[in-house]
């Protein structure tokens, strides 16, 4: 940077600097806060498309409004890195990323300026709403700012709010910055309206406006002085809620890497930021490559298959099988209730459906894998990726319910892969014996977390066979393998030990030889990476009780608290889930066997 570059951005900018500087200075700051930006994220690694392209929005907001008294909701959250470095945590978002470090999403603990703990899409408007009515409710005259995309717009929350928010007179702005990409290129009608709103149009506004809702726009969301300009009047002005329309370029300031990547311009691991390449990059296939590979398999081979996804191409492993795939595939973007229902729609016709999501997203459409799907006993093949700790994501990426949740749905047959080769496997086999709705869960993981001891999928034992008094039963779950075959080895090599470690790939409903080995076994150990609650681990306490058995069961899993953010050796230990930690606690609580191992 320049000399004048460096005497604008420091690393403890506040609000009051930034009021303090003079307008002529706000484009000069605003390109230095963007190279600060690529700096840094360049190194983190991180969301880095999005919060370039709203710089200026950024800015140009704290310089109008006090957003400790007025308030702002970013959509899904991941959009600010700006917001953190002109409210004094420049220092944090170095450490985004890293065990302990700052969530490189909106964290409300972590600031007053972050009013709600976010990531997922399209909760804005209704939390802009809410805020902006008790306001109103309290005679309080600030105004309520929600920030959404336009591949947000498509959620159907955010159509549910928008159509209440059209008749109350309440002080909501609405910024909605529309970039035209979502994590891909954004797809629908509402996508297709928006392209046609060009930058200088005289052509009437007429979605929002038919519904009654104030529109102002599209102006260019990167001239910083018309939107201080645009802002100032709303400010002023504002009494009921209203739009203002946006153009935004994803990626501005790199815009080689947008072009060459859509994927690696949302999210990118360390990279060069002179040539887009990467300094840091996973040192083993991920599972989501796996997955793709499987899923490409039965689009070339099979003409009854489709793909459906709510744009989560990248994260499942599907980028490169969906442009393959064009006239087999639909990426329906954030619409996640849709996607699954859509796929129900296709199974009733006998086409068979494989609708891929990230897990923490398929929370959002509970009601349609129950009611669309499983009323209907429908053969639809769902496979969500990360299920489980989701390493250094935020905690609201983490999909640890998932087995706590989805197990007590009738008609619904869950699967969990056990290494990178078996899930490939495990979705074609289920692909071609599909008769009814069926999960498959696989965890953030890459081959080098695969557990390569074939002993692991020994689930049969001979009915006559008889199981010493003190023999243990290791049971465990996706990502905990790998730990479990670490406790397994500690307990036998070390400790002298009988113990037996079986993957469970046959969640719901169990295998008849995983039922037989848990009536035989007295002591039992569950590791499943999820919560304890109605999780793996209760569902075998439920075998037992339903058996009379007196087998003593040790679950390891996660209590019931939302879990931070971290690579799964550093949350392992912080949770006390780490195999060293369990082998202490079992030899505490079941010293009889530790006991007479060493007689």
């Amino acid at each position: 940077m320049s000399k004048l570059r460096n005497s604008l951005v420091n690393e403890n900018l506040s609000p009051e600097y930034l009021k303090d500087l003079d307008m002529d200075q706000l484009e000069e700051f605003c390109a230095q806060i963007r190279e600060q930006l690529i700096e840094i994220i360049s190194k983190t690694g991180g969301h880095i498309g999005v919060n370039l392209g709203v710089v200026e929005l950024t800015v140009a907001l704290y310089y109008v409004f006090d957003l400790l008294e007025d308030s702002i909701v970013w959509d899904i959250g991941h959009q600010v890195y700006i917001q953190k470095m002109l409210t004094g945590r420049t220092n944090l978002l170095r450490e985004i990323r890293k065990n302990g470090g700052s969530p490189g999403y909106a964290f409300k603990d972590e600031s007053p300026f972050e009013k709600v703990t976010s990531s997922h899409a399209g909760a804005s408007l209704s939390l802009g709403l809410g805020i902006a009515l008790a306001k109103q409710k309290k005679k309080d005259n600030s105004i309520s700012i929600s920030v959404i995309g336009d591949g947000s717009l498509v959620e159907g929350v955010a159509q549910e709010a928008l159509n209440h928010l059209a008749v109350e007179k309440s002080k909501q702005l609405i910024v909605l910055n529309d970039n035209e990409i979502a994590l891909d290129d954004n797809f629908g009608g509402i996508h297709e309206y928006l392209c046609s709103r060009k930058l200088n149009t005289d052509k009437n506004e007429t979605y929002f406006s038919s519904l009654g809702v104030s529109y102002i726009g599209p102006i260019d969301g990167h001239d910083v002085r018309l939107l201080v300009h645009e802002f100032e009047k709303i400010k002023k002005t504002i009494s009921e809620p209203t739009i203002l329309h946006i153009k935004t370029e994803k990626g501005k300031g790199l815009e080689f890497m947008a072009d060459n990547s859509p994927v690696k311009i949302h999210w990118n691991f360390p990279f060069d930021p002179k040539t887009g390449e990467n300094t840091e990059s996973p040192k083993a296939a991920n599972y989501a490559k796996f997955a793709g590979a499987a899923i490409d398999e039965l689009l070339s081979d099979e003409e009854q298959a489709i793909l459906i996804t709510p744009a989560t191409l990248q994260n499942s492993g599907i980028y490169q099988v969906h442009q393959k795939h064009k006239s087999k595939s639909y990426d329906v973007s954030l619409a996640e209730q849709h996607a699954l229902t859509l796929g129900a729609g296709f199974a009733l016709e006998g086409v068979k459906p494989i609708v891929c999501f990230e897990a923490t997203f398929f929370q959002r459409s509970f009601d349609q894998i129950l009611h669309d799907v499983c009323v209907n006993n429908l053969p639809l093949l769902a496979i969500c990726a990360r299920s489980g700790h989701t390493g250094l994501d935020h905690l609201t990426h983490h999909a640890l319910n998932d087995i706590s949740y989805l197990r007590s749905v009738p008609n619904l047959n869950i699967k969990m892969s056990a290494t990178s080769e078996h899930l490939k496997n495990l979705i074609k086999n289920e692909f071609y014996s599909l008769s009814a709705p069926t999960l498959i869960l696989y965890p953030y993981a890459n081959a080098l977390d695969d557990v390569l001891n074939e002993d692991i999928f020994d689930i049969n034992l001979d009915p006559q066979e008889k199981i010493e008094e003190d023999f243990i039963l290791i049971l465990s779950t996706g990502a905990q393998n790998k730990n479990a075959e670490a406790l397994n080895n500690k307990l036998v090599k070390t400790s002298n030990i009988l113990a037996k470690h079986v993957v469970i790939t046959e969640i719901v409903p169990l295998n008849p030889s995983v039922v037989n080995l848990i009536q035989k076994a007295k002591y039992i150990i569950t590791l499943e990476e999820g919560y304890l609650e109605a999780g793996f681990g209760s569902m075998i306490l439920e075998n037992i009780d339903n058996f009379n058995s007196n087998a003593k069961l040790h679950r390891v899993g996660f209590k019931k608290e939302f879990i931070l953010h971290g690579t799964r050796d550093y949350i392992y230990k912080k949770y006390n889930l780490d195999y060293e930690f369990v082998h202490n606690e079992i030899k505490s609580k079941w010293g009889d066997i530790f006991n007479n191992a060493t007689c």
